[in-house]
């Protein structure tokens, strides 16, 4: 059995060699489980508190005020009880035009406020797409003003990124700051390509049509989102520097530690079968493993793809996602080879794990900077939230759900020297 290896102490001495992992389904990886015949209440994983919002400064309500804003004018402009030639497509407009009114009047209750951001740019794109898709249905052809609009958004996402600087206090502040900006401009440029494009027919097909519409509001939606951000900060923040030729060296430090950490994990990312002899069929190891494996393998990968794309500040962050996704993946096929993670599931079980989950994620606002740190974790209490949902809405199979909290335990207690390893490298 390999010996137990610590995170920093396997950055500093593992090889330089690349690994370059399975991207394939392989058949230990295989989601099936033997579903145990376990009941769970409703209340058996209860969520947790985030930690404090890793933007810098307060985030202005307008923003989301101003998509809230948009989707309701948008929205108006479709009658609720629409009267079309074809009932089918009446029927479903209705049924749409219904669905985009309750997303408005529920809002988004997202926990950091640039995620309610993404919540209300969704709400945003939704009441276009009903718009597109009844004026569509009513005659209106509006592909060139599609095109128009896309063509704009993208000349002017053009003029943000060239005027993008990246200023900031301090590395640590800049990363904080532009990292979700960039994560908006690569959204954008994914909407500003003519993939959901205007159909020919618009009358024949209009939902496509409102799709078409949708997706370049989205768009729009974005660059807003991106510009408020980057203005809210320079508003509040005096004496900054441009960090970028810094972010970049650090982003490329960290593709390498990630790389030569990689290697440590690579053999149980690319085996065909699973890292124990025995059968781990209908136990959370099994599910612990395939969860840490993909992990460990998508956010390595994710590195790479941003240093490639210029997203330095999303790099280092990613960087710091991967190093604990790795060292998540390690602690995990040694327990499970010493024998963990495979008694039989039962409802005190399940709560037991969530209650290791619950006090790791709360050890996340202990790391060095609980900002970064936040953002690291984000993996950890995606997680957490999902099972929570699934199993209030009494979806969950509770050998997934066991395997799925070991996880968040594992991955939230690799957050802390995952992020004293980035700052180290910001600085």
């Amino acid at each position: 059995m390999t010996s137990r290896r610590s995170l920093l102490a396997g950055i500093g001495g593992a090889g330089a060699a690349a690994l370059a992992g399975c991207t394939g389904v392989v058949p230990w990886r295989d989601d099936g489980t033997d579903r145990a015949d376990v009941a769970l209440a409703p209340d058996a994983v209860e969520p947790v508190e985030r930690s404090p919002s890793p933007f810098p400064v307060a985030v202005p309500e307008s923003l989301a005020a101003a998509h809230g804003t948009r989707a309701r004018e948008l929205l108006g402009a479709v009658p609720a009880d629409p009267s079309l030639p074809n009932a089918a497509v009446e029927r479903e407009l209705r049924n749409e035009r219904e669905r985009a009114a309750d997303r408005i009047e529920n809002g988004s209750d997202r926990p950091w406020p640039t995620d309610r951001l993404a919540g209300w740019r969704a709400i945003r794109s939704d009441a276009a797409t009903v718009r597109g898709a009844h004026r569509a249905a009513t005659g209106e052809d509006d592909s060139e003003a599609v095109r128009g609009r896309r063509r704009a958004a993208r000349e002017d996402l053009a003029s943000f990124v060239a005027a993008h600087e990246y200023r900031a206090r301090s590395p640590l502040e800049a990363t904080l700051v532009h990292a979700p900006v960039e994560d908006l401009v690569a959204t954008c440029r994914r909407r500003v390509r003519p993939v959901r494009t205007y159909p020919a027919d618009p009358v024949a097909r209009p939902f496509r049509a409102g799709e078409a519409v949708g997706w370049i509001e989205g768009a729009r939606a974005t660059l807003d989102d991106a510009t408020g951000l980057l203005e809210t900060y320079r508003a509040r923040r005096d004496g900054t520097d441009s960090w970028w030729s810094s972010l970049i060296a650090s982003a490329r430090r960290l593709r390498l530690a990630v790389d030569r950490e990689r290697t440590t994990v690579g053999r149980f990312l690319e085996r065909d079968d699973p890292p124990v002899d025995e059968d781990l069929r209908g136990t959370p190891a099994r599910r612990l493993l395939v969860e840490a494996s993909r992990r460990a393998e998508r956010l390595s990968e994710d590195v790479e793809e941003r240093v490639d794309d210029g997203a330095v500040a999303t790099a280092a962050v990613g960087a710091g996602r991967a190093l604990a996704a790795i060292e998540t993946l390690s602690t995990a096929v040694e327990g499970v080879r010493d024998g963990a993670y495979r008694d039989r599931v039962t409802a005190e079980s399940v709560g037991r794990a969530a209650d290791r989950a619950r006090e790791s994620l709360a050890g996340v606002a202990a790391a060095d900077d609980p900002r970064l740190a936040a953002r690291i974790a984000e993996p950890a209490f995606g997680t957490h939230a999902y099972v929570v949902d699934r199993i209030d809405e009494g979806h969950a199979d509770p050998v997934r759900a066991q395997g799925d909290l070991a996880f968040v335990d594992l991955y939230a207690r690799a957050v802390p020297p995952a992020t004293r390893f980035v700052l180290d490298r910001l600085d």
